[in-house]
This record gives C-alpha cells, sequence and structure tokens, in this order.
C-alpha cells in the first residue's frame, strides 16, 4: 500500500474546530485507500486513540528572530523550525511516497531533502491576500510586521505552488489564483458530517460560534455587537445572541453588560448550541476565503446570515440556493437576523433546503478527487 505522511500544524484530533476538523477529515478519507502516517509539532489536546496513525514531534517555541528575518513565513518556521531534524528522522524511517502539506506556510519550510518525494500542499488560504486583510486592523509594530509577511508572502507562496505537485484550493476563486502558479490543482470543498435534520425552535437564538483566538472572528463579533445588535433589539427586544467557540470566554467580560448577549465559552461539543440556535451568524470580513462553520451549521439544519465576505467561500454545491441571507452593511444585516428570528416557516424553510443541499458534501465525496491525484502521484513516484 503507498505511504503518504500528512504534515499538520497540531494534533488533527480531537477534531473540535475548523482547521482540526477539516486535517482530520481529509487524513480520514485518504486513510481508507492509502497508508497514512500524520505528524504535527506537539502542543495543544491530543487524542491517544486517533483514527489515523499519528507520530507527534517533539516540540516548543522559537525564538522569532531566525522567522521574522527569514523570507519564508513566520508561521511556517514557528512550527517547523524546532521540528526540523525529527521530521527528517520520520521521512526516512518511513518512507513516503508523497507528503501532504495541511497549510502551505509549512511547505515553505520543507527540507530540500524532502523534496524529491512528490510535495502536495492545500492552500487553506491565499496566504498573500488573508495576510493583507489584517493589516489594516493592526497598529504599530504589529502592522508593520503584518505588512512584511504579506509581503513575503507574495514571494514565497507562487513558489510553493510551483514546485508542489499538486496544489489543493478550498474554493473556485483561491483555484483561480493557484492555476497562475502551478502544475496540476485541484478543487476540495470543506464537506461536512451531515446530521439528522432537526427543525430550529421557535424560540431560538442568533448563535455566533468560531474560534476566537483568531482576531479576524474577534473584530467582526465586536463589531456585530457594537454596531448591528443593538438594531436586532429595537427590532425585537426578545432576540438573544448566543456566543460559544474556542476562547469565547475571554469575550465574557467585554460583553456582560450587552442586552441578550450571552458567551457560553469553549465547548467540548456544540450539539446543544446548534439545538437552541434559530440560525447562525457569520460576519467576518477579513482573514481567509472559505470558513468550514457555514457548510458545519448547514449541515446541521441551521441557515446562516454572512457577509458578503464569508459568502464567496461558499461551495458551489450551496451557493445561490435559498438556503441563507448575505448581507452587507449592519443594517442589512440586523434585517436578515431579524426576518430570520421572526419568521419560523421561511427560516425553517432556507435551513432544510440548505441541509438538502449539504447531502452533496460529504467528506468522502469531497475528498475523492484527492484521493485519486495522490494515489496516482504515489504510483507513479514508486515506478521511477
Amino acid at each position: 500500500m503507498k505511504r503518504v505522511l500528512v504534515v499538520s500544524v497540531e494534533p488533527p484530533w480531537p477534531a473540535q474546530h475548523g482547521g482540526r476538523i477539516r486535517t482530520a477529515r481529509v487524513a480520514e478519507a485518504l486513510g481508507r485507500h492509502l497508508d497514512v502516517l500524520v505528524t504535527f509539532p506537539d502542543h495543544g489536546e491530543r487524542q491517544l486513540d486517533a483514527p489515523v496513525a499519528t507520530a507527534p514531534l517533539p516540540w516548543s517555541p522559537p525564538s522569532a528572530v531566525r522567522t521574522r528575518a527569514s523570507g519564508r513565513p513566520h508561521l511556517g518556521g514557528h512550527y517547523l523550525v524546532p521540528v526540523a531534524d525529527s521530521l527528517l528522522a520520520l521521512c526516512d524511517e518511513f518512507r513516503p511516497d508523497a507528503v501532504y502539506w495541511s497549510h502551505s506556510y509549512l511547505a515553505a519550510w520543507a527540507p530540500p531533502s524532502a523534496r524529491p518525494v512528490p510535495q502536495v500542499v492545500e492552500f487553506a488560504n491565499i496566504e498573500s491576500r488573508r495576510l493583507q486583510t489584517l493589516v489594516t486592523s493592526a497598529h504599530g509594530w504589529q502592522r508593520m510586521a503584518r505588512r512584511a509577511e504579506a509581503t513575503k508572502a507574495a514571494f514565497w507562496e507562487p513558489r510553493v505552488a510551483a514546485r508542489a505537485a499538486l496544489c489543493v484550493a478550498l474554493s473556485q476563486p483561491d483555484v483561480d489564483v493557484l492555476r497562475g502558479w502551478a502544475r496540476d490543482v485541484v478543487l476540495v470543498p470543506n464537506g461536512v458530517d451531515l446530521q439528522p435534520y432537526t427543525p430550529s425552535p421557535a424560540d431560538g437564538y442568533a448563535l455566533a460560534l468560531a474560534s476566537y483566538d483568531y482576531e479576524p472572528n474577534v473584530l467582526a463579533l465586536r463589531a456585530l455587537v457594537r454596531d448591528t445588535w443593538p438594531l436586532v433589539r429595537a427590532a425585537l427586544p426578545t432576540a438573544r445572541l448566543v456566543v460559544a467557540g474556542r476562547r469565547s470566554e475571554a469575550l465574557s467580560q467585554e460583553f456582560a453588560g450587552t442586552p441578550g448577549v450571552t458567551v457560553l465559552g469553549t465547548l467540548d461539543d456544540v450539539a446543544d448550541a446548534y439545538a437552541g440556535a434559530a440560525l447562525t451568524v457569520a460576519p467576518a470580513t477579513t482573514g481567509g476565503g472559505s470558513q468550514l462553520k457555514l457548510t458545519e451549521s448547514m449541515s446541521r439544519g441551521r441557515s446562516v446570515v454572512m457577509s458578503p465576505f464569508a459568502a464567496q467561500g461558499l461551495p458551489s454545491a450551496v451557493r445561490g440556493a435559498d438556503a441563507y441571507w448575505v448581507a452587507d452593511e449592519p443594517r442589512a444585516f440586523a434585517d436578515a437576523v431579524v426576518d430570520g428570528l421572526r419568521d419560523r416557516s421561511a427560516r425553517q424553510a432556507r435551513e432544510h433546503a440548505a441541509w438538502r443541499r449539504c447531502a452533496a458534501l460529504g467528506w468522502p465525496q469531497a475528498v475523492g478527487e484527492l484521493v485519486t491525484a495522490i494515489s496516482t502521484l504515489a504510483e507513479g513516484k514508486v515506478a521511477s
């Protein structure tokens, strides 16, 4: 059986949030057809009985001097510099037929001796664009650092894509960019773990579920609570906004005095949070271009009020359906939330339409073309 080494930034299991879920599901799908080993810097929570074999690498935070001064991405160096020797030793032992990098900024630090093996690089985002959206929200040295990283990405990112045997994109706009840089590009949208459909409750709340250790999510939530939520409450005084997700507890004190807003904090299981929701909100206007939480919400039978920025990353299976709301400025966003909370029958028609569309987005279907492409690469490597 052909061997594939998956290199991630963190343990994929337990798969409790967007980045982990995607890496976990891709590795699981590959593991049904190939001999897969997942390796990562050993930090954060790690599930010991993972469904795919893992090889954690000893890691401690490095000095930022080397990675900031390098022409390669600081974030990739942060994770890979401390484990470079261990990663090479693992490659010598496992002898992969292909290496799958879960993020392009990791592949930018791939050891030269590992490059003869076919490299598959997932572009979770187009980093040069993502980083540029983060510049304006920073100040002082942080703004300069982000601008420098965006400038570096414009250099290293096309080169990583050109060097890869296969590039993986999450959305069609990213495919269009990568095809200008790379030999071979495959579209692998975010899949879903489809749940049984249960209609949203009549008295449900608006749910803001996200990873709040990611700045674009925090900034978007603050803007929502500051500019949009008062408009929602003025039109519908009983409206409730529930904030949940990784590190959301850090925002509890900030929103403690805001009428109708409750912060649940980090959740081990998000099922109950979705069960009580009438709809979910995705207000981000900066950051990455494909948000797993959109299809996750729809696959659980909850429609989404989203920004145009968030909507750019919708997979084609749901794009264009009357299954969600897209709204830009605060008044339009507030009106969409109010309409969704008030009109139960119209809301449930949308959420059910979204849920039906998600039937075509199961992870095995989403990853099927990727499995075929990697199997072909691995076969070619063995033959050569």
